[in-house]
């Protein structure tokens, strides 16, 4: 009976070890698909003040310099389409690995248009370097206003891309809880004849344990009550935890203790 025991707890770890990896590695992923969508905000400001210097050049020095602005914008265009490509791989990468499906279209749509303003960006880019080039700052100067609109908008469709990402951050996270049954002295009870665990949150749904076991696998965010079915001449109380990345451990598990009574 030992051995039985000792195979399925180990099996029991070794599950929990497997999910709280994977979902370790969709997390990770997901935060380095966040940090590249910033590399796009980070370096949209620069391209935006390159847009503001050309127009004081045209206005104020009669001396635009068309290089200098060419390279701002295609610097622009080149963060945004690899970044863009970055927090579609990363977002891919955490979906392969997540224990919990979740869709990409709604952030590869958002990439997509950033992608699609960057081609707006070209045009415009392209229309100023000619219109610079054969001396026509005024048509120059007029189309600057809608770089930097292009520019505005690339930043808000950042905004909302990094929203969209934290979303599925907040939709696949979840949580693995064990009981440990304490005595009044807070010591860890070896035996026991309750009948068994079971927990329920604010909305009044139940959970089980895994296999009738002592721990809950893949528990969404939330208020739990945890608490135990009585046995013959013993119970346990009971105790409602708000999870949280803060109550995690070492071994990726967030252990809820019950104190155990026996007449």
């Amino acid at each position: 009976m030992k051995k039985i025991t000792f195979y399925a707890m180990t099996l029991f770890v070794s599950l929990v070890t497997s999910t709280v990896f994977a979902q370790s590695t969709a997390q990770q992923n997901l935060n380095n698909a966040i940090q590249s969508a910033e590399n796009i905000q980070q370096d949209t400001p620069t391209a935006k003040g390159a847009a503001i210097q050309l127009a004081k050049q045209i206005a104020i020095l009669n001396a635009p310099n068309a290089q200098q602005f060419y390279n701002a914008m295609f610097t622009q265009v080149a963060s945004v389409q690899n970044n863009s490509d970055d927090v579609d791989y990363f977002v891919n990468e955490a979906r392969t690995a997540s224990q919990n499906a979740f869709s990409t279209a709604g952030i590869n749509a958002i990439t997509a248009e950033l992608v699609n303003l960057n081609d707006i960006l070209i045009g415009l880019t392209y229309q100023i370097n000619d219109a610079l080039a054969a001396n026509d700052n005024t048509t120059a100067l007029n189309l600057i206003p809608n770089v930097k609109s292009v520019l505005d908008k690339q930043y808000t469709t950042t905004n909302d891309l990094i929203d969209a990402i934290n979303s599925v951050a907040s939709s696949i996270k979840t949580y693995n809880v064990c009981i440990k049954l304490v005595d009044y002295l807070g010591n860890p009870v070896t035996y026991n004849d309750l009948h068994g665990y079971y927990a329920y949150n604010q909305s009044n749904a139940y959970f089980y344990p895994e296999n009738y076991g002592d721990c809950y696998d893949n528990l969404a965010p939330g208020t739990y009550t945890f608490a135990a079915y009585n046995g013959y001449f013993s119970g346990a109380s009971s105790t409602t935890v708000t999870l949280s990345d803060s109550l995690v451990n070492a071994n990726g598990i967030i252990e809820v203790t019950l104190v155990y009574w026996s007449e």
